[in-house]
């Protein structure tokens, strides 16, 4: 069995003790591309942590894709989602070098999930003429947020947590390192949500959390958003 195998069969068994085993929903990462990550990328630890998150994709996202953004000062989708297909090398393939360094945003990224999947947009046709709009997805979205340091801009990402809080979207964020990350501490905490839609542990290297612990730490309060946005009537 390979690898990937296995670790969909580790959280099929995760899920099933949660209960969330039918729960469909969209799966985003964002990863912190500022200039402190730049060792991360090129030493493979990026790689190896996106090969561990596709099996959450393809547990819970009904097209098995594993959305991409990247985040400095700003926020950048990755034209191509993760796939179990073209997951391997991909680091190498499709991010080096392909995007710029910068500094520690929170807010762009956080904006960008709720924009992209809980509200309704608005395109324009073909010479500016004509309107459509695309309708917010129906189902959940479950963000993976890693970074390696401290925000720049904490009352900006204040505000976006808690305008975020009012939409289908829970934010699991992950510090790596030694950082204090004491703003992401501070999260549970928040006051003027509707909801508690963010989740965060650190850990000072992933690579030596187990697949079972990783999954268990990802999933923790998942659940119980799920039920709470469902109460409040958030998703359906």
């Amino acid at each position: 069995m390979s690898t990937i195998d296995l670790r969909k069969q580790i959280v099929k068994q995760i899920v099933l003790t949660k209960n969330i085993q039918d729960v469909k929903a969209q799966v985003a990462l964002v990863l912190d591309y500022s200039g402190s990550m730049d060792h991360l990328y090129r030493s493979g630890f990026v790689q190896r942590l996106i090969e561990r998150l596709v099996p959450l994709a393809l547990q819970f996202d009904d097209n098995g894709e594993l959305e991409l953004f990247m985040f400095h000062n700003q926020s950048m989708q990755h034209p191509n989602a993760v796939t179990e297909k073209n997951v391997a090398g991909i680091v190498n393939r499709e991010i080096t070098n392909k995007y710029r360094f910068g500094g520690t945003s929170y807010a762009p990224p956080i904006n960008d999930i709720v924009k992209e999947y809980c509200k309704p947009t608005e395109t324009k046709g073909f010479f500016g003429l004509g309107k459509s709009t695309k309708p917010a997805s129906t189902l959940p979205t479950y963000v993976i947020f890693i970074t390696d340091g401290e925000n720049d801009d904490k009352y900006a990402a204040e505000k976006a947590i808690i305008e975020a809080s009012k939409y289908g979207a829970f934010f699991q964020f992950v510090g790596i390192g030694n950082a204090s990350f004491n703003f992401l501490k501070q999260l549970d905490d928040l006051s003027g949500r509707v909801v508690d839609n963010a989740n965060f542990f650190q850990a000072n290297d992933l690579d030596k959390l187990s697949d079972d612990e990783l999954y268990n730490k990802l999933l923790n309060e998942f659940p119980m958003w799920l039920k709470e946005a469902k109460n409040k009537g958030i998703i359906a």
